[in-house]
């Protein structure tokens, strides 16, 4: 893969991971120079592969149904180059054990938001534990990961961050306006599942 083609993995890949966001946003991603980012978004808009649009007083990129479809052609020669989908597909089957952990542990603070009077002070014990066991296991996993695609390392550190965060504000572990537990860690699942070139 040529330098210019993993620019554009790159830059394609965040859009897809962060949804919709800016350039600097895009750059900062996988520390890219935002100079590069913006050409490689240029080039992206002009193949028809990334759109910019403004959406509640913001601009930024967002990817297009081809943008998705390149993304995942650009991940499938990354991984083929890797040999890394034997080492990735056992990764994403070891996760979806801890999926179900973290995403019914999250699932139940969403509902007591919605229910119970909003609570800015931290989490209770047993989510904390619960969570805390996920992460252990996980940074075992973006081992497995990083051995054969550099580019997943983070997440586990990202996660702590949240986590040791959501110890006095609960926000921290499902809101969508933050860097939350529960936005990295479904940033993580789409990861592996458009690394794998499957669907959820």
């Amino acid at each position: 893969m040529s330098p210019q083609q993993r620019s554009m993995l790159l830059t394609l890949h965040a859009v897809r991971l962060l949804g919709f966001a800016g350039t600097e946003p895009i750059a900062e991603r996988f520390g890219q120079d935002p100079p590069d980012v913006e050409r490689c978004l240029i080039d992206a808009g002009a193949n028809g592969w990334a759109l910019r649009s403004a959406f509640g007083g913001t601009r930024g990129w967002s990817l297009t149904l081809a943008g998705r479809a390149e993304n995942e052609r650009l991940l499938a020669a990354e991984l083929n180059t890797a040999a890394g989908r034997t080492a990735v597909s056992g990764v994403h089957s070891d996760f979806a054990s801890l999926n179900t952990v973290v995403v019914t542990a999250c699932s139940k603070i969403q509902l007591q938001r919605l229910t119970d009077e909003p609570r800015p002070e931290g989490i209770d014990e047993q989510t904390r534990q619960t969570l805390a066991q996920a992460l252990t296991s996980l940074r075992g996993l973006e081992a497995r990961l990083t051995a054969v695609l550099p580019r997943f390392s983070g997440y586990a550190n990202r996660l702590e961050l949240a986590l040791t965060n959501a110890a006095t504000e609960q926000a921290w572990l499902t809101a969508t306006d933050r860097d939350s537990f529960h936005r990295i860690w479904f940033e993580l699942h789409e990861d592996l599942i458009a690394t794998l070139g499957i669907q959820r």
